[in-house]
């Protein structure tokens, strides 16, 4: 009796532990307003959101049929892109998904607790350019050397999408150092990163980018405050491992 049961949690805890390891981005660009091309294949895990042709932000795969993004991205159904560093690209995996999972917590006025799951209507196939990327099960420090990677605008107008994924290299600012710069919009399971010489900035689109650091997936750009402009201050980011505990428990009800 117990083998049958038993069988679709142990399938989901092995798919989680096939994460494979974040490459830092190997130029010194800081920036996705300025930004650099990631290298190819170094985020098999990053997908893009779309709802009727409009792409809308990214997401994470953490779960052959689950994508992690942030609830600010909420629309009544997508299609994801999987496996590949183009925005538009007619030979990536598209699978729809028309379930989703805000966080109970979730506040729209406040974006407190924003994160979400979306459940694919199909598993994604797994290969060299389409991997799963394990949830954290514990958090980076401050002064952690980071990658964050997205499709969002790369002009300050915040109109302009890249054709490729950006990448830029952060750093993890102590929690009291960015409640210093956002006395009112920090929360506790919030977390700030920004390039050491504040040269870049992620804008429109960069929602549900997933911060890397050290091979870990610590957060996801929440979009709370994007001027897109100078002066650039640090990015505010969902504290993904702070909800470990709710994935997992979110994803075994709702296999």
């Amino acid at each position: 009796m117990a083998g049958p049961l038993l069988q679709p949690l142990l399938l989901l805890l092995l798919s989680f532990a096939l994460g494979s390891a974040e490459e830092e981005a190997q130029d010194t660009g800081e920036r996705i307003i300025n930004g650099v091309p990631c290298p190819r294949g170094a985020h098999p895990w990053q997908v893009a959101l779309y709802h009727n042709n409009v792409f809308l932000c990214a997401g994470v795969l953490v779960h052959e049929k689950w994508v992690l993004t942030v609830a600010d991205c909420y629309s009544r159904e997508y299609i994801v892109q999987i496996g590949t560093n183009l925005l538009v690209d007619r030979n990536a995996q598209k699978i729809r998904a028309t379930e989703f999972f805000t966080h109970p917590r979730y506040d729209v006025t406040t974006n407190v607790h924003n994160i979400m799951l979306l459940k694919l209507s199909s598993p994604a196939k797994l290969s060299p350019t389409v991997r799963i990327m394990k949830v954290p099960s514990s958090c980076k420090q401050p002064g952690t050397t980071c990658t964050v990677a997205g499709w969002g605008s790369t002009t300050m107008d915040g109109v302009r999408n890249p054709s490729k994924l950006m990448c830029s290299n952060v750093r993890i600012i102590p929690y009291n150092d960015c409640k210093q710069v956002y006395p009112t919009l920090l929360r506790k399971f919030t977390i700030c990163a920004a390039p050491p010489r504040r040269s870049s900035f992620a804008c429109k689109g960069d929602s549900g980018s997933p911060l890397i650091c050290q091979g870990s997936l610590q957060g996801l750009v929440s979009s709370d405050y994007f001027p897109c402009r100078p002066p650039f201050d640090p990015i505010i980011y969902t504290r993904v491992c702070k909800y470990r505990k709710w994935i997992y428990e979110t994803i075994i009800k709702n296999c």
